[in-house]
């Protein structure tokens, strides 16, 4: 029972966020665009072989194969996430890529700034947390609305740290 109480924190995160890149594509439509660009390429391959041209179904297979190390590409990365947390006396961020690789960072919010770039056309174009020496860019992957609403929630949960989580007492 003790190390239970050893793991409590004396300030609980009052906010907590979980960042993960958007894919539009499922598994599934992904397999539908494979299996259709394949089915064209390979009527464009018995044609042209019908023709003379033996090697086009080689080269006509070369896109497909790309295509397809591109999807893989793209479901491997979006793997990665990042968790944000926010208490009175410390700002959690974890990054983990797809590889695995963890990059963890506890930063004091009184000495932290939080500087987010804005383009009038797009939004917020970067979150920038710059603390001792080190500068992070959180929700790089995110797109631009989401990325708007991170920051401005992102934003108050500073402030609110900095109120040493009065706000949301």
């Amino acid at each position: 029972m003790p190390h239970d109480l050893e793991k409590q924190e004396l300030y609980p995160p009052f906010f907590q966020a979980v960042l993960t890149p958007h894919r539009s594509l499922s598994r599934e439509g992904v397999n539908m665009v494979l299996w259709c660009a394949g089915a064209v390429a390979g009527a464009c391959s018995v044609m042209l072989v019908l023709m003379g041209l033996w090697p086009a179904p080689i080269l006509l297979a070369l896109p497909i194969l790309f295509l397809w190390l591109a999807f893989r590409h793209n479901f491997a990365t979006a793997e990665t996430y990042e968790e944000i947390s926010v208490s009175p006396l410390e700002v959690r961020l974890k990054h983990v890529t797809y590889k695995g690789e963890v990059q963890e960072y506890i930063l004091n919010p009184f000495h932290m700034k939080l500087h987010i770039e804005r383009d009038e056309d797009i939004g917020v174009t970067r979150i920038l947390v710059r603390s001792d020496q080190q500068f992070l860019i959180v929700g790089s992957f995110l797109n631009p609305d989401d990325r708007t609403s991170f920051a401005a929630e992102f934003s108050k949960a500073i402030h609110s740290a900095r109120n040493r989580g009065f706000d949301h007492a």
